[in-house]
């Protein structure tokens, strides 16, 4: 009888060497998909925080331009909620001052045009009110359009150097606000630069040693601190007007002074004077 010739083909201990190297390998590859994934959401994390950390430093470099600025002053002549008073006398501050006067209080950004139209048609009427001693007049310059400035931060500037005048020259703040609107730039300018200010301040008849500090900008930081300050406050937008500390907007009360009327922040003020 012939032998017979082994067939070639796999052999039960071939194969189960084969299901044993494909087992490795499937869990090898599965070991390297978790650590690529593992890789993968590292890699994520990373550049998340990288892109964290430089808003953070971006955020601390625009305010600490101004807000750490040496120098930084407060001026100890503004009331705790930002505010300049003015009385019949036109000087920041005065004795003429009293709290049994109707209160009126002006909030406003020297880049605001709304703020420029309501001094070029309301200023003479509410001079007229605080030169008869009817009312007090408390200006609020704020910051609320440094985003409307090419990136010069016009709005705290200028409520920089207006801080200063009323501080140091308190008898020219008005004056010096007055001609600030006068020549008040176009907003989403570039704003005027220090060198202007200090000439419309030199013009107001603000004394030059006080002229000179105007590019310090030494009062930036208390301007944020009142913008913030008025926000809470309930200013929503400039101009804002509040008679006896209660934020005027017609468009909720009818009662409130709608300062585009004519002759209506004249006959709130009376009739809260009793008059």
């Amino acid at each position: 009888m012939a032998s017979k010739t082994p067939q070639s083909g796999n052999t039960p201990q071939s194969d189960k060497v084969a299901v044993a190297k494909k087992k490795a390998q499937s869990q090898v590859h599965a070991q390297q998909r978790r650590a690529l994934v593992v890789w993968i959401v590292i890699g994520v994390v990373v550049v998340g925080l990288f892109a964290a950390l430089i808003a953070y430093i971006v955020r601390q470099g625009n305010v600490s331009s101004v807000a750490t600025t040496p120098g930084q002053l407060n001026p100890a002549i503004a009331t705790t909620n930002g505010g300049f008073g003015v009385g019949a006398s036109g000087v920041v501050g005065g004795k003429d001052l009293s709290t049994s006067h109707v209160r009126l209080d002006i909030y406003f950004d020297y880049m605001c045009p709304i703020c420029g139209e309501f001094e070029q048609y309301r200023g003479a009427e509410v001079d007229a009110l605080r030169k008869a001693g009817t009312a007090d007049v408390y200006y609020h310059p704020i910051s609320i359009l440094d985003g409307s400035s090419s990136g010069t931060q016009y709005s705290t500037r200028a409520a920089s150097a207006g801080a200063l005048i009323a501080q140091d020259a308190p008898d020219k703040f008005l004056a010096f606000t007055t001609a600030m609107f006068v020549n008040q730039p176009k907003e989403n300018s570039t704003g005027l630069t220090e060198a202007q200010i200090q000439a419309i301040a030199t013009a107001a008849g603000v004394p030059a040693d006080v002229v000179a500090k105007i590019p310090a900008l030494a009062y930036t930081s208390w301007v944020r601190s009142a913008t913030e300050k008025a926000s809470v406050d309930g200013v929503a937008g400039t101009p804002t007007l509040a008679l006896n500390g209660v934020i005027q907007d017609p468009s909720k009360n009818k009662d409130d002074i709608n300062w585009s009327v004519a002759g209506s922040i004249t006959t709130a003020i009376n009739k809260a004077a009793g008059k």
